[in-house]
């Protein structure tokens, strides 16, 4: 994942995955991981996900599972992606598909995973609410209706899915939330701003291997 600034290890930088054994996906898979722009919650993902990778300082590239039933609120630690690499503005590691595996859904039966880059420059709880910037897949920008653009991608052979063959995140679309139900507005200086450029997504890709 790459950002238009520079990474900054005092943002919040997270790859949410939602794990499916669905075999169509168009015929069953629904909801996917999506950010949170409005109070409450966890702070970062809702909608549907089952594990997340977050890089925050020294929390380097951990990867947590929810606990089911727990709402998205109770993650386990799981381990430590490997060949993980901090570059100037990218992101970038690799797991293994077993840490994607839940407890109904065993590793070879995993068919689909959807998948959300989601960035913040801090993460609210549900006591008191702070204005927070934030990108993730889609288009941002409040009227667009593109905002939950996660990705569903095949497990079956390998691909790579990048921007550039799906297309769906613009430049220049970081936000910001409000303490309301709009839930999020514009943030007219997501375009210069180089605290918005560490969040900006540019470009992403992930790449199955067989």
């Amino acid at each position: 994942m790459t950002v238009a600034g520079q990474i900054n290890p005092n943002d919040y930088y997270f790859v949410a995955f939602n794990t499916s054994n669905v075999a169509n996906p168009t015929a069953g898979l629904t909801g996917g991981p999506c950010p949170v722009v409005t109070s409450g919650g966890n702070g970062f993902v809702s909608g549907a996900a089952t594990q997340y990778v977050e890089y925050h300082g020294t929390n380097s590239f951990a990867i947590y599972s929810f606990t089911p039933g727990t709402n998205l609120y109770t993650a386990q630690y799981v381990g430590s992606p490997s060949q993980f690499q901090v570059m100037s503005n990218t992101l970038q590691f690799r797991i293994p598909l077993s840490y994607l595996a839940t407890s109904s859904i065993p590793v070879t039966s995993i068919n689909h995973i959807q998948i959300n880059f989601m960035n913040y420059d801090n993460i609210n709880d549900s006591v008191q609410f702070i204005p927070v910037h934030f990108d993730s897949l889609g288009n941002s920008i409040p009227g667009s209706g593109e905002l939950n653009d996660y990705i569903t991608i095949s497990t079956g052979q390998g691909a790579t899915y990048n921007n550039v063959s799906e297309d769906i995140e613009p430049q220049g679309d970081v936000e910001v939330t409000t303490n309301n139900s709009g839930g999020y507005i514009q943030d007219s200086t997501s375009e210069t701003s180089s605290a918005d450029q560490s969040l900006d997504i540019v470009g992403w890709s992930v790449q199955v291997e067989n």
